[in-house]
């Protein structure tokens, strides 16, 4: 079987179809048939790239694989919740890793909590939290809590960086665009506040577009999205677009809020800046 042929060392799903040119699911049928034969063995957890298949020789391998496939910084994490008797913060793990928030959040929620049950995670004060499968979390919430006035700190300081630098970014590509831009209030008629606002006049028009930008240097919580979205909702006249900004967003509100306000990733906002923007109008006659 070409299959067999070409295990020479344990691989991944989509790494066989692959190598075999195939990117169907015959290959996929093919394989969990050689599994369930006792053909191949495969890992009992599934990845991002489906499961990993090796000859039952290879068996001890299976786990290498994986560190092998999983990026550097998420290895890091790992390696630092295996060793360390205490709790880390999702945020704290991807600035001391220099890893990205959706890819850590996803192998350790995923991979090594729900399927390998190496890691624990859950929340603590709006805080998403991760520790060693191997104790309770009781046990490590007093040092924790000693740790979170420290956390808060460091969150307000960099917060207020994180902030200025995207206000900074903001007013510095908006208002030399080729239209009329103005910044604007950033309060509601109820007096909750933006942290920033603009209105647009394009084509000619006389009733602006009110842009109401809100920044979070943290990963929002769905309640923190669902509030500032129901801030735009008290504006019952012109058009309003509702930003928010932040270093990433979990994947559960891309499915509740994706058709009804803008969620930029602010490394995505950066690259977007940079691409060049040409505003112009058009006519049929």
């Amino acid at each position: 079987m070409r299959i067999l042929s070409i295990l020479d060392t344990p691989l991944t799903s989509k790494e066989i179809q692959e190598k075999l040119g195939s990117n169907n699911g015959s290959v996929r049928a093919r394989l969990t048939n050689m599994y369930r034969s006792g053909v191949v063995v495969r890992s009992t957890f599934k990845t991002q790239y489906g499961y990993i298949y090796a000859k039952p020789e290879m068996r001890s391998s299976i786990i290498d694989k994986l560190k092998e496939i999983i990026p550097p910084s998420v290895k890091n994490a790992l390696s630092m919740i295996a060793s360390q008797y205490r709790i880390f913060t999702l945020n704290q793990l991807v600035e001391t890793t220099r890893g990205s928030y959706e890819t850590m959040e996803y192998y350790l929620d995923n991979v090594f909590a729900r399927q390998l049950n190496w890691v624990s995670f859950g929340y603590h004060k709006s805080f998403k939290i991760y520790w060693n499968s191997k104790h309770k979390k009781e046990e490590l919430l007093e040092e924790f809590e000693k740790r979170i006035e420290e956390i808060h700190r460091e969150i307000k300081e960099k917060g207020t960086e994180f902030e200025a630098e995207v206000k900074e970014l903001l007013d510095s590509y908006l208002l030399k665009l080729p239209v009329q831009i103005e910044k604007s209030e950033t309060g509601t008629p109820s007096g909750k506040f933006f942290d920033m606002a603009y209105k647009l006049y394009l084509f000619g028009e006389r009733q602006p577009i009110h842009l109401k930008v809100e920044i979070k240097n943290h990963i929002p919580s769905l309640n923190e999205v669902a509030f500032f979205w129901r801030k735009t909702k008290e504006f019952r006249y012109g058009s309003v677009i509702p930003i928010m900004i932040a270093p990433a967003f979990p994947s559960v509100v891309y499915k509740n809020f994706g058709d009804m306000l803008y969620l930029v990733k602010y490394e995505s906002l950066k690259e977007y800046i940079k691409k060049p923007v040409v505003i112009g109008l058009s006519s049929n006659g």
